[in-house]
């Protein structure tokens, strides 16, 4: 007899090894039902609480739709990939202990561990979360319970029912009736293992009374097996034998088909202990039935996760060849913007150092305008009067050898007009070159007119004297104007030396001034002299042209004063006009800002 009974016990093992978990099981929905608490996911969107989701196609937080989909994959017994949700899950929120959800993540990860049978992992960290201040008071108390089921299945009883003991002190009295009869059966289970058959008869009653209070019939045919298979450790054969019949009959009732292969595997070995071979055959059929029938629907269930599974890595892929082809895409029209802007960049260059060369090339054209009309007037223009000098030098020396002092004296007065001609010359060529040069520079400020003109008239009227031409000023007190002082000098001194050439003694020129629109200053010089025709006039101020006239005297100019006060005027933001009748005179409008 004692084989079987080592039989029966081997079998009451694999009963309490399965009852263990069965009762983890039956906390199951209480568990859950709080993880979603914490999910915002199935809080927010109530279509997909029970569906694998991809982060990129919401807009939601990596870590909420890694934590959802761990859930979801638990439910549906994805252990893997409910493990890799949730390690990416606390990765997402770089391990932080106070970040909210935490506490949850860890207890999810803990269960996955210890469904997996990593118990040492699970156990630190549910250890870690009794102590932890942000965990809620359902989950805390799970997590004593699961760790007392740890030390259960490591045969550490003592430290099992001292955990189980310490949750019945903290959270017995407040929790549901069907979690604590689902702790006094493990208690009962404990105090098996340790052969304190009496503890674990008391806690077997109290269990099975709660069963009996909410109508459990799986949980009472799980009862009555577990306290048969007590008594039968005892060798109380007529108390043990109807409880397995008992177990059978509810087992049968409640349809679970595991609970019954389990009752008909119990009644298989005790009939078979009994000798009743025929009974234990039968029973051993319909366990084997069933047995067939769980591993069928086990396999329908993998069958259908692998499917899922399937379809949700399809999904994947179909999203990543997706991304793939829009980042592409991007990449492509990123490329083509990149090409067209190089394209762009590298026209505008070319379009700038155009530019660049065409103003290059106009200023150099203007600089050898510049240089051919200098040697031009240098070869020309100062080249006849040096020429005079030197002459009427010779004639003078030879009227002072021979005592001549009348001609001597002549001679020395027109050398001096020469001279002074050739200074005014040389002093207009050089500002020219360097308004050319861009070397001249120009500061406006504000100038009384009045004083100006005296100024300048104060160096010219002995010149008009000696040829006998009145200078006549007609300028309000009032009247002022912006211009740089030094320029102004030259452009008036400039047009008021060409008045007193060419007016013939005994005429007049006179300076005025008025205010006009657009807060102009317009200052005219108007002398009474020879004139100049309608060709004369279009020619005054081309470059191109020559402009050789003579004055009163028969002395020729080149027309480089007048050039020279036109760039100066425009350079002080003004301009110069002017008008001219043969034989009635010319009269030149200087139009200057009043402010500056």
């Amino acid at each position: 007899m004692r084989i079987y009974r080592t039989v029966t016990i081997a079998l009451l093992f694999f009963l309490i090894n399965h009852q263990l978990r069965g009762q983890s099981a039956q906390l199951k929905n209480v568990v859950d039902n709080q993880i979603r608490h914490y999910c915002s996911i199935c809080i927010n969107r109530p279509g997909d609480t029970a569906r694998v989701l991809i982060a990129k196609q919401l807009m939601e937080p990596s870590w909420r739709v890694n934590f959802h989909n761990s859930h979801v994959s638990q439910a549906e017994k994805d252990l893997d990939a409910a493990y890799d949700y949730i390690l990416q899950t606390m990765e997402d929120i770089d391990n932080d202990t106070s970040h909210p959800i935490y506490a949850a993540a860890l207890f999810m990860k803990s269960g996955i561990q210890y469904k997996k049978d990593l118990l040492e992992e699970a156990l630190r960290g549910y250890q870690y979360l009794i102590g932890h201040k942000g965990l809620d008071s359902i989950l805390q108390a799970n997590s004593y319970i699961n760790i007392a089921e740890i030390y259960n299945r490591q045969e550490k009883y003592p430290l099992s029912l001292q955990y189980y003991d310490t949750w019945e002190r903290k959270f017995g009295p407040q929790v549901d009736t069907f979690t604590l009869k689902s702790v006094y059966h493990n208690k009962a289970l404990c105090f098996f293992y340790l052969k304190r058959f009496d503890e674990a008869e008391g806690y077997f009653m109290r269990s099975m009374r709660i069963e009996e209070r909410l109508g459990d019939t799986t949980g009472l045919a799980i009862s009555s097996m577990d306290i048969a298979n007590l008594y039968y450790e005892q060798y109380m054969d007529a108390k043990a034998i109807p409880l397995f019949e008992k177990g059978l009959a509810l087992a049968k009732r409640a349809g679970d088909m595991e609970v019954l292969r389990n009752a008909y595997k119990n009644m298989a070995v005790v009939e078979q202990n009994r000798k009743r071979y025929n009974e234990a055959l039968e029973y051993r059929r319909q366990f084997e039935m069933i047995q067939d029938s769980i591993w069928n629907r086990d396999h329908v269930w993998e069958l259908a996760r692998q499917e899922r599974k399937l379809a949700l890595q399809k999904r994947e892929h179909t999203i990543r060849v997706l991304d793939w082809q829009r980042n592409s895409l991007l990449i492509a029209v990123m490329a083509i913007l990149l090409m067209a802007c190089g394209i762009w960049l590298a026209y505008r260059a070319q379009i700038r150092s155009k530019r660049i060369i065409a103003k290059q090339k106009e200023e150099l054209d203007i600089l050898n305008q510049t240089k051919d009309r200098l040697f031009s007037i240098v070869a020309h223009d100062l080249r006849s009067p040096v020429y005079r000098l030197k002459a009427n030098l010779t004639r003078l020396r030879k009227a002072i050898w021979q005592q001549e002092l009348t001609k001597a004296a002549e001679l020395a007065a027109s050398n001096e007009k020469i001279a002074g001609s050739t200074y005014v010359m040389m002093d207009n060529l050089l500002h020219w070159a360097l308004s050319q040069t861009g070397q001249l520079y120009f500061r406006p400020e504000k100038l009384h007119l009045r004083t100006v003109i005296n100024m300048i008239c104060h160096d010219l009227i002995p010149l008009a004297n000696d040829k006998q031409v009145t200078i006549h000023q007609v300028i309000a007190e009032e009247v002022t104007f912006a211009a740089d002082l030094h320029s102004f000098k030259i452009i008036v001194r400039n047009l008021m030396d060409n008045a007193i050439k060419y007016t013939p003694a005994g005429g007049d020129i006179t300076i005025s001034a008025c205010l006009a629109e657009k807060d102009e200053c317009h200052i005219q010089i108007r002398d009474t002299g020879v004139g100049m025709d309608e060709e004369a006039l279009q020619a005054l101020f081309d470059p191109e042209r020559k402009k050789i006239r003579q004055d009163t005297q028969g002395h020729e100019g080149t027309g480089l004063g007048l050039w020279l006060c036109k760039t100066m005027t425009e350079k002080n933001n003004g301009r110069l006009t002017v008008t001219s009748e043969v034989g009635k005179g010319t009269t030149f409008t200087i139009c200057l800002p009043v402010n500056a």
